[in-house]
């Protein structure tokens, strides 16, 4: 029986631990600041502080101190921690402000010195012991706050090994004869217990419907049918209005379903309210009824909620306003196995809190429990098995390209709820009644800080940066009347969703883990000691000291930045010193708020000058092992940073390399040529080297053009002609206009040039291409062709004769090739002509030939 009691108190702690700790994470606890008194000395509040540690210790050394012992000696300690830590901040600088003073008088002087005089002496002796009251006070306050941080954490181990226990105590397995066979035993008087518990309940509630108590439950119940009534009849017209609205962005549709949430939540949760406060007012909810009505109410309005995050996610049979890409089958079973899964629960605790109420035995409550839990397994494990692709779905995927399906993304979801569903049908099989019961409750939770959280994202990508950026009154108040431009709110909102996303995230890791032990005191507590440091080496490593640090260094550079534009463009103008010594004024300025911004930031992270000169030293000894080029390197990037001879988007040129200037490092600069090759030059080289910057002043490029004429054209017309064509050209500048230079009179030609300025260098190729297409043209036009004649004499025996023998030629030719029939028959191998060519003049007919002396036959001889 030991311990079936046992178990039974297992049971109870359990259940209300987790409870409370839920309940403690959803609703953040207010840190409950004790005012100290500013008359008391540090001393004194630090004694007191030290009584009130020892009561707690003395309070955790009692083996049997309760889960409640606990959490109250924790919520005792929270308090006492923050005075430490103030305590310990303002004792700081007072111990070092006595430090200072008895510094100033310097050391005390030995035995040989001169004695001091009374004065300093006495002097001397009231700020040694001022010095030691305030190091001794911050000593011991700096080791009471050690030791109530150490408190903090055994409190948080105690609770985290109690709640291990409890959670994973073995007890009688569901399956065990003799646990039935005693509830079977028991079940007549548990039994009659409740029907005199309820029956008795019953008698009195209905005796007091007739009395004046009977009103107020009556308004209570009417009230709640009312509710009911109304989110009946108005929620269809509320889903119609809003399903009816033309817009239908995805914002829009989130706003949606916030509505549905609040108005398919609050009718139920609100009804079920007012019944129990109706009964508890009027004085019918006795002790032992009172837990199974509070029971009752939260599983109403937790039914009630699930369904309306469900419907808000997925909206079973409305695809248009549904938010998570899911079908309609998954839509459907998803609604199905949530609500399912919800009442359960709600049945769950309803009877915990019966069995509470008589007083019932601990195989009654195993026995219920197990039930609940392998019915809640069970549907689990049937529910997430529907989720599964039908074979139609998963053929038409894959033949096309692929697209992922439910099964894809809901398999790792659909393979842990098997595994927890399995995990409690073993925990119940092999007695572990508390855990099973307790994984039903955090498949419950999960789910719903899952689907909260997807709502919030949402929210904050939806709303927020909507908002912030859009065309919304909202935004147009914030550029109308604050006057931020629409790229500022842009990064305002990027940078407001990050900060809310990672919030958000962590809140619900908290969440996610507190049933499991972990409370949010013990990661608000790494994280303030993140944030508020730690000492390394007598030096607070802290992020908030650093955010300080970067802050003061950002506001130096800017104060050193305005200056020196205020001596550049307001001040030195004025004075009639050479531009030389005001850029040597500027530069100096700058270099002087430099190093008083890093001053400053260091300082405010507590480097003195001591630190940091053993910082340099110890770099110096790496610098001397071979580390002389990369310093080089890094502080001439800094120099070309700082100074910036050289600028991103500048075209120099580097000994053989010239193009742009990419990027600059802070070892090296990334030049690209113009053949789309990165050249990486060392920044040492561009300080200490000759750089070739053609766009240092500004931007405008220079275009030569050099050409050479004839002599003989009119040197004033080819001037005229190349201005026109340099000032027709769009991207030549007028101020300074182009103009012509003539360079050289040669013997046959002559050479001018053609200069013109234009806006950008990097345009200079294209208009020296087109000024030369336009100067040829033009050119062409200026050199008319001029006729030449070659007259040669003395030659005209020789023509005369040539002549004559190309006539008799082509009297020979024409004889042999005509037959006697007067045509001329040519034959041609090649292709026939297209037209047939006039017939020439008949030459006159050959004399017949003289008959042959054979006898008239003709005899040719080839």
């Amino acid at each position: 029986m030991s311990m079936i009691s046992g178990l039974e108190r297992a049971f109870r702690r359990c259940g209300g631990a987790t409870l409370f700790a839920l309940m403690l994470l959803v609703v953040p606890l207010v840190a409950l600041a004790q005012t100290a008194d500013t008359t008391t000395s540090p001393r004194a509040r630090l004694d007191s502080i030290r009584g009130e540690l020892t009561q707690i210790e003395g309070s955790l050394a009692n083996p049997n101190v309760s889960d409640n012992e606990l959490q109250r000696q924790r919520l005792r300690l929270q308090p006492l921690l923050d005075q430490l830590r103030l305590l310990t901040d303002e004792q700081a600088p007072r111990t070092e402000q006595a430090k200072l003073r008895l510094e100033q008088l310097g050391a005390k002087p030995d035995a040989n010195a001169p004695p001091e005089t009374p004065d300093v002496a006495r002097e001397r002796e009231t700020r040694t012991k001022t010095f030691a009251e305030a190091d001794e006070t911050l000593k011991i306050g700096r080791a009471t706050l050690l030791q109530a941080e150490q408190l903090q954490s055994s409190i948080g181990d105690l609770r985290r090994d109690r709640f291990a226990k409890a959670l994973f105590a073995a007890g009688p397995s569901i399956l065990n004869p003799e646990v039935w066979s005693t509830t079977l035993t028991a079940f007549p008087s548990d039994l009659r217990a409740s029907q005199l518990i309820f029956g008795d309940w019953l008698s009195v509630f209905t005796t007091a419907l007739f009395s004046p108590r009977g009103v107020l439950v009556a308004l209570s119940f009417l009230g709640a049918i009312a509710l009911y009534l109304a989110r009946a009849r108005y929620m269809p017209r509320l889903t119609a209005r809003l399903a009816a609205k033309v817009d239908s962005t995805d914002r829009h549709i989130l706003y949606g379903a916030l509505i549905r949430i609040v108005a398919r939540t609050a009718p139920p949760a609100l009804a079920s309210w007012l019944i129990y406060a109706g009964l508890n007012t009027a004085g019918l909810l006795p002790p032992r009824i009172q837990p199974v009505i509070l029971a009752a109410v939260f599983g109403l309005a937790l039914f009630a909620f699930v369904q309306a995050l469900v419907d808000a996610l997925f909206a079973p049979g409305e695809p248009q306003r549904r938010l998570a890409s899911v079908m309609e089958s998954t839509a459907k079973t998803v609604a199905w196995l949530a609500g399912s899964l919800a009442i359960v629960m709600a049945i769950g605790k309803v009877l915990e809190a019966w069995l509470q109420a008589i007083a019932a035995g601990l195989t009654l409550s195993i026995i219920v429990r197990g039930v609940v839990a392998t019915v809640f397994a069970v549907i689990l494990i049937a529910g997430l098995y529907r989720l599964r692709d039908n074979q139609e779905i998963e053929q038409e995927a894959c033949l096309g390209p692929y697209v992922p399906v439910d099964g894809a993304s809901l398999g790792p979801v659909r393979i842990l709820g098997w595994i927890v569903g399995i995990a409690i049908i073993l925990s119940l099989l092999l007695g572990y009644v508390v855990l099973a019961t307790f994984l039903t409750e955090q498949v419950i939770w999960l789910g719903i800080l899952a689907a909260v959280f997807v709502l919030l994202m949402q929210l904050i990508d939806l709303g927020i940066v909507s908002q912030l950026t859009g065309d919304g009154r909202f935004a147009l108040t914030l550029r109308a009347g604050i006057g931020l431009r629409a790229a500022t709110l842009q990064k305002i909102a990027v940078v407001l969703a990050g900060v809310l996303k990672i919030v958000l995230i962590v809140v619900t890791i908290m969440l996610a883990l507190a049933p499991w032990g972990l409370e949010s005191t013990d990661l608000t507590t790494s994280l303030r000691a993140a944030f508020f440091g730690f000492q390394v080496g007598g030096v607070t490593v802290s992020l908030s000291s650093i955010v300080v640090a970067i802050l003061l260094f950002a506001l130096g550079l800017a104060a050193t930045r305005s200056l020196q534009r205020w001596l550049d463009g307001k001040f030195l103008p004025t004075t009639s010193l050479d531009t030389g010594l005001r850029n040597s004024i500027t530069t100096a300025a700058g270099y002087v708020g430099y190093a008083a911004a890093a001053a400053i930031g260091f300082s405010s992270l507590g480097l003195s000058l001591e630190r940091l000169t053993l910082v340099a030293s110890a770099l110096s000894v790496g610098i001397g092992f071979g580390l002389q080029s990369v310093v080089s390197n890094f502080v001439s990037g800094l120099i070309l940073l700082w100074e910036r001879p050289i600028r991103v988007g500048d075209q120099v040129l580097v000994g053989d390399a010239e193009g742009i200037v990419k990027r600059i490092n802070v070892r090296s600069t990334e030049i690209e040529t113009f053949d789309r090759s990165s050249v990486i030059v060392p920044n040492s080289n561009l300080v200490s080297g000759v750089v070739r910057n053609r766009v240092r002043s500004d931007r405008t490029g220079r275009v030569l053009i050099s050409i050479s004429v004839p002599r003989r054209l009119n040197p004033t017309d080819v001037r005229a002609m190349l201005l026109d064509a340099a000032e027709a050209h769009g991207d030549v500048l007028k101020k300074p206009g182009p103009n012509v230079l003539f360079k050289k009179l040669g013997t046959t030609t002559m050479d001018f040039d053609l200069i013109c300025v234009v806006g950008d260098v990097d345009i200079v190729g294209r208009v020296t291409s087109d000024l030369n297409y336009a100067i040829y043209r033009r050119l062409s036009e200026l050199e008319t062709p001029v006729a030449t004649e070659l007259t040669v004499k003395g030659l005209e025996g020789v023509e005369h004769s040539l002549g004559e023998i190309a006539a008799a030629v082509s009297k020979e030719v024409g004889r042999r090739a005509k037959p006697a029939g007067g045509r001329v028959t040519v034959k041609r191998s090649g292709p026939e002509p297209e037209a047939e060519a006039e017939p020439a003049e008949t030459p006159p007919a050959p004399a017949k030939p003289e008959p042959a002396a054979n006898g008239g036959k003709d005899e040719t001889k080839d």
